[in-house]
């Protein structure tokens, strides 16, 4: 038992969701010091400092969940991987000092590639609940299928993909997920396909959904028919919230009524009650998906053992 769980990592979607935040935020910090670095500024500036006490602060909280990624031998998904790369590659073609003058200027050739490179990053930043769910997913199903899955997934192209070793609703989650990744497919006799026309007889279609963005950035997909009910809903959250917090701004400069207070109880109440009707909608979106995974250093001899 402790042999193979030396061989295997457990990898979670919320760590795979923290790293693309913390990366992130690491990126950003890094870009804004080191280009105030090199136009001048120095290491011991208030607003430097500020920015490498930041960034060592975000480095120590990703460290432990890179270093346990790096070491995972996992099927990763990235949308538009190709077109991501191809802009990289290019960009790199410039020295440093005209993406300086690019970034500072904010015209140029070089300037445009970065623009429309980060289009696409902040679109992938944007569905990275959904990236880390299906990354999860590949890599809880035989390699061979999850490889298959993912360049259907990542490049649109590809022979279609035997799922029918998978539950029902597990070929539905499937569905569901390379849909919200901007892949439409289905079903068809037991296989993943991209197949436009097999879709009007496949045994799964994805649901119809629409993406909502609530309070504090989160992102929630809700079902087509009942959106209308989700945003009625969303309405009187943000209505109650105004009213609670005039509310409480009033308790604290003096004492209210007794009808006030009852007043005041019921306002809560009733945001209580909205807040979990919103929950109904986020039911499944929780981030608590795992999956095991071989460690790199102990994939040949694996394939050696068994």
């Amino acid at each position: 038992m402790d042999g193979q769980q030396e061989r295997t990592v457990i990898i979670s979607s919320r760590e795979l969701v923290d790293h693309a935040v913390l990366t992130r935020k690491k990126n950003e910090l890094a870009f804004k010091r080191d280009f105030l670095l090199r136009t001048g500024a120095k290491p011991d500036d208030f607003h430097v400092k500020a920015l490498s006490d930041e960034l060592l602060s975000v480095e120590s909280k990703l460290g432990p969940i890179a270093e346990k990624l790096s070491v995972a031998d996992m099927i990763t998904v990235l949308p538009k991987r190709k077109e991501i790369s191809e802009f990289t590659e290019k960009i790199n073609k410039y020295g440093r000092i005209e993406l300086d003058a690019a970034v500072k200027n904010k015209s140029g050739e070089a300037y445009d590639l970065m623009k429309r490179r980060a289009v696409l990053v902040k679109e992938n930043f944007e569905r990275k609940d959904d990236i880390a769910r299906m990354t999860v997913f590949l890599n809880t199903i035989p390699r061979k299928e999850g490889e298959g899955l993912l360049a259907l997934i990542e490049e649109g192209q590809g022979n279609d993909v035997d799922v029918s070793f998978l539950p029902k609703e597990k070929q539905q989650d499937l569905v569901n997920l390379a849909a919200r990744l901007g892949r439409l497919c289905c079903v068809y006799a037991g296989s993943f396909s991209l197949d436009k026309k097999k879709a009007d007889h496949a045994e799964l279609k994805s649901h119809d959904e629409v993406l909502r963005t609530i309070l504090g950035g989160r992102q929630l997909w809700v079902p087509a028919n009942r959106l209308q009910e989700f945003d009625a809903n969303e309405k009187t959250l943000s209505e109650l919230l105004a009213k609670i917090q005039a509310k409480g701004a009033e308790k604290q400069a003096r004492k209210l009524s007794d009808e006030e207070s009852v007043y005041f109880d019921k306002l809560q109440g009733d945001y209580l009650a909205a807040v979990s009707k919103r929950s109904e909608f986020a039911k499944g979106m929780e981030l608590n998906e795992t999956a095991k995974v071989y460690r790199k250093e102990s994939w040949k001899k694996l394939d050696d053992d068994y």
